[in-house]
């Protein structure tokens, strides 16, 4: 009885030893990974590939016998050679984005002798459509027309010159476009708009011109216009121009030989400290006109809507003291902040040297928020006023 119970024991240990052999034996294919993303790749810029990389974990060699793609924009390349126990191969997998657009997600199926087989590897991503020829030359669309340009700016012009821009436009609707501007709103004096021509047929090209009198502007520096465009009567506020200049004086020799001189008898920076949400902080920048021409401020301009700017005379003489009274509200700010005052001027600017004809003034602090239960408290700072 004891014999036989041995016998039983013995054949079972040799069956366990025969199968965790021949499991030992079998060839694995065990990859790095088996899901590749592309990410975003574009159309135009043709195929892309990746390579899936395995090892081989058993202990006979593997063969691929056949790898197959889910679709034929997927080209796959594989080792044709076996795969030694121990070793490395690898299934190259080819995408082709021509004419497909959008999201993909491709599989790879491989076949082999391996005891896992077969394995599934995966490819995916997301092509960004190529750019039509016309699309890339005329870059903006705006309701049925294309055009190469939206913004028309004039980084110098003159108080007394008249300047003109033009914008190439194509109808690329199936109807004819009727184009007119500001069909509600009052054009402003100092811009002339056409269309050339008014009506445009599909497929037609036409010239948006844009005529810029600074001499009627009566403005200063950096300034800017929108203006509406309406197709077939119908106007859509979303369809606008946005028309910016830099105004800058012209100066006769006698100014530029002769000029006025802003010099500040204060720092042109403040700094209020710590201040609670709610205080209001008033500083008074005094400067005076060194110079041998009358000096003109021409335009203040704050950072900030939070900022006012009270000027006393706009005009001083040589020798003549102003001054400039800036104004923060912190209410609804909080955390530092940083606000600046801009200041145009009659200073003729030279060739070659820094322009003098802006001057910066700053208001620098921090805003702290009262505790939730306290009531807010507005403050008064007045500094360099007079007692």
């Amino acid at each position: 009885m004891k014999t036989k119970r041995l016998l039983t024991a013995i054949l079972s240990v040799l069956v366990t030893t025969s199968g965790l052999f021949a499991q030992t034996l079998a060839p694995k294919m065990i990859f790095e990974k088996t899901v590749h993303n592309f990410g975003n790749i574009k159309e135009a810029g043709g195929k892309v590939e990746f390579t899936f990389k395995f090892n081989n974990m058993g202990s006979e060699p593997i063969v691929i016998n056949n790898v197959s793609s889910s679709c034929g924009c997927t080209t796959p390349m594989w080792s044709k050679e076996p795969v030694s126990p121990g070793g490395t191969g690898y299934i190259k997998t080819v995408y082709n984005p021509i004419h497909r657009p959008g999201k993909f997600h491709k599989t790879v199926t491989v076949k082999s002798n391996a005891g896992n087989s077969p394995v599934v590897l995966q490819i995916n991503g997301e092509v960004i459509p190529k750019v039509s020829p016309l699309a890339e030359e005329y870059r903006f669309q705006m309701g049925p027309i294309r055009m190469k340009k939206r913004n028309i700016h004039f980084p110098e012009i003159y108080n007394n010159e008249t300047k003109t821009d033009k914008i190439e436009i194509i109808n690329t609707s199936n109807e004819p476009v009727s184009i007119s501007f500001n069909k509600n709103r009052t054009t402003p004096r100092h811009l002339t708009i056409k269309c050339t021509p008014e009506t445009l047929k599909p497929n037609e090209k036409g010239i948006i011109e844009v005529t810029y009198d600074a001499s009627k502007k009566n403005d200063w520096g950096y300034v800017y216009d929108r203006i509406y465009l309406s197709f077939n009567g119908s106007t859509d506020y979303n369809n606008r121009l946005n028309i910016s200049a830099v105004i800058k004086e012209h100066f006769t020799q006698e100014m530029i030989d002769n000029p006025p001189v802003f010099t500040l008898l204060s720092d042109k920076s403040y700094n209020f400290g710590t201040i609670k949400q709610g205080d209001v902080i008033e500083h008074i920048f005094k400067f005076k006109n060194t110079g041998k021409n009358d000096l003109i401020i021409r335009k203040t301009k704050s950072s900030c809507g939070c900022t006012a700017v009270q000027l006393g005379n706009k005009t001083l003489k040589p020798g003549e003291e102003g001054s400039i009274k800036a104004i923060f509200n912190s209410r609804g700010k909080r955390g530092n902040q940083h606000k600046s005052i801009t200041i145009t001027t009659n200073i003729p600017e030279v060739a070659g040297k820094p322009s003098k004809s802006n001057i910066i003034l700053t208001l620098t602090g921090k805003v702290t928020v009262p505790e939730k239960g306290n009531p807010k408290t507005t403050n008064l700072n007045k500094s360099n006023r007079k007692k």
